[in-house]
Formats: structure tokens, C-alpha cells, sequence
């Protein structure tokens, strides 16, 4: 579920042995390469990127106003630049060159001790630099921390924290869901909720549509296929009603459309059931097959179309 996200892009690799800080010794300043490319769609944000050689990598949107000394300027022509990022779990320093709308250059992090001391007291100590530079990319908040803690999230691994942050989980977002019944989920599923942007409005417009009491997990699965209230008033539109989200999810997976539906009535199968017109795209059968088929054998079944078309593929197999 986690191989797509529409807030941020994140991709670490991480050292076969990273080094742990313990508590009580200063962090040295952490150094590696940025880049910003500003973005055509969003004129108020950002592509940021930081990597730290083959060790570390880290890219996501960021707004304009976060990057102090950044101007929109920097858009179109030349420049040189410091800029500054301040996150609690501390400070970046940016030097570079911006031409044409994109920037890089080097970049230090300078931790902030208080914040780590405060992390360690609340159990989260002997960090390696990894998590150091995870801590302060992510915008990690002890009081974030604090308000999952007291949501009933205090046993959360230090990775968890770190998604907490780039996908906003926090009081708020656990309150809304709970809100439409779903309560003491686990953490790995307010993550998927938050990808996937199933919340309390969400659940009820699917309610509307008549998929009342839906599993969390369904919810999630209609987010993934994009099942919208747009494509269910389509499919109704094709006298297709009361069908199961099972049904409706097969239908979207294999691009059953009105078109689709039009070319097999016109081809002569009227009363076409979306079961077979699921078992028509799996099998590649278009309107010309069918016409040709037809013109063999007037009154050719959907299933024998099915089996004619697994036979031409592999001779002397098919529907058993």
C-alpha cells in the first residue's frame, strides 16, 4: 500500500552499519548535497531534494516560505544563494547557485541538542545520524509526539514517529476517524488512510452511495482503484445497480466503460452481465472479434467467445 504517496516522495538508503550518537554527546553538523526545482504546477512551492551521497536521499515538496531567503525569482535567471531551513530537530544551511528555476549545492545540518533530549527522555535515545537527519527533514514535533502518545500511539518505533510527521498523523486526523467509528486502528492504517485520504468526509460520502459500514480496510482499497462517486453514478448509468464494491473494483481494474458496453450490445449481446464483460477484457475480445464470431455462429455464447479465444492462444486447452 505504501508504494504510492501524493504528499511526499521519500526514499532512504541507509548505511549497512550507521552510527549511533548516544545521549549526552554533541552531534557534529551533517553535510550533503541539495537541489530545488521550483514547481510549474504549485507557484508556492518547491521540489526539494538532500541527499547525503549513497547513504541517505530524501526528496519532497516543501512551500517558498519555508526556505528562508528563497524568492520566486530564482524561478527564471541566475543567482547565488544561502538559504536557511529551521525545523526543531534543527537547522539546515544551504549554499549554491539557482539558473533557470533550479538550484543546488551543499547543505549542513546543524542538530538541536534540546530536541534530542527531549526525545530520549520519552524513551528514544542512542539515534544513528540517519535518524538524526530523518528527524530534522520530517519536521519531527515532540509535541506531536506527545499527542499521539496521548491518543494511545505510545509504542511507537522511531520510523513510526517519522511517518507520523511526513503523513500529518496526529490528534486531529485520529480524532476525524474516529469520529465515523473507527477507533484504536493501528498505526500502519491511519498511514494508509492518510496516503489514500480516506477520512470522516470520505466515509460518509461513501455511506451516501449506499456502502454503509465498509471495512476500513475496503475503504482503502476503493481509494486505491478510484472508485468516485463520478465512476459509480457511470456504472449505474449502464444499468449496472446494486452491484457488490467487489464488482465495482473488477469493473474499474479491467476498464469496463460505456464505450465497452456499447460495442458488445452493438455486436449483438444485449443483455450483457458485467461478469462477462469482465471476462471479455481479461481475454482481449473486442467488437470485431465478436462480429466475426457471430458471422460463424449467430448465436455464439460470451463463454464460448471466451474459450474460442484461450483455445487460439493455447491449442488444445479451455474452459474445463
Amino acid at each position: 500500500m505504501l508504494t504510492k504517496t501524493a504528499l511526499a516522495v521519500i526514499l532512504f538508503v541507509f548505511c549497512l552499519a550507521p552510527v549511533a550518537v548516544t545521549s549526552g554527546q554533541s552531534r557534529a553538523p551533517i553535510t550533503g548535497d541539495w537541489r530545488i526545482e521550483f514547481n510549474k504546477k504549485n507557484a508556492d512551492e518547491v521540489q526539494l531534494s538532500m541527499s547525503r551521497g549513497q547513504k541517505q536521499t530524501w526528496g519532497n515538496n516543501i512551500k517558498i516560505s519555508e526556505i528562508q531567503g528563497l524568492s520566486p525569482n530564482y524561478a527564471t535567471g541566475a543567482a547565488e544563494v544561502t538559504l536557511r531551513i529551521v525545523h526543531d530537530a534543527g537547522t539546515f544551511e544551504l549554499v549554491g547557485s539557482f539558473r533557470d528555476g533550479k538550484g543546488a549545492g551543499k547543505f549542513t545540518l546543524t542538530p538541536n541538542e534540546g530536541f534530542f533530549s527531549a526525545l530520549a527522555a520519552r524513551g528514544y535515545s542512542n539515534l544513528s545520524e540517519d535518524q538524526v537527519f530523518g528527524a530534522a527533514m520530517s519536521d519531527l514535533k515532540i509535541s506531536a509526539i506527545d499527542e499521539l502518545k496521548a491518543a494511545g500511539y505510545d509504542q511507537l518505533t522511531f520510523n513510526n514517529l517519522m511517518e507520523s510527521a511526513i503523513f500529518k498523523i496526529n490528534a486531529a486526523s485520529i480524532a476525524d476517524l474516529r469520529s465515523v467509528g473507527f477507533d484504536h486502528l493501528p498505526f500502519n492504517k491511519l498511514v494508509e488512510g492518510s496516503i489514500f485520504k480516506v477520512d470522516s468526509s470520505y466515509v460518509r460520502e461513501t455511506e451516501s452511495l449506499g456502502f454503509s459500514k465498509l471495512p476500513f480496510e475496503k475503504l482503502v482499497e476503493m481509494r486505491v482503484h478510484k472508485i468516485t462517486p463520478e465512476y459509480i453514478s457511470q456504472v449505474r448509468q449502464m444499468g449496472f445497480n446494486d452491484l457488490t464494491l467487489d464488482r465495482l473494483v473488477e469493473l474499474k481494474i479491467f476498464n469496463v466503460t460505456p464505450e465497452f458496453l456499447n460495442e458488445m450490445r452493438a455486436a449483438g449481446f444485449t443483455s450483457i452481465t458485467p461478469k462477462q464483460l469482465v471476462n471479455l477484457r481479461i481475454f482481449k475480445i473486442d467488437g470485431d472479434y465478436v462480429r466475426k464470431a457471430k458471422s460463424e455462429d449467430p448465436n455464439i455464447t460470451v463463454e464460448k467467445l471466451v474459450e474460442q479465444k484461450i483455445f487460439e492462444k493455447h491449442p488444445g486447452r479451455g474452459i474445463q
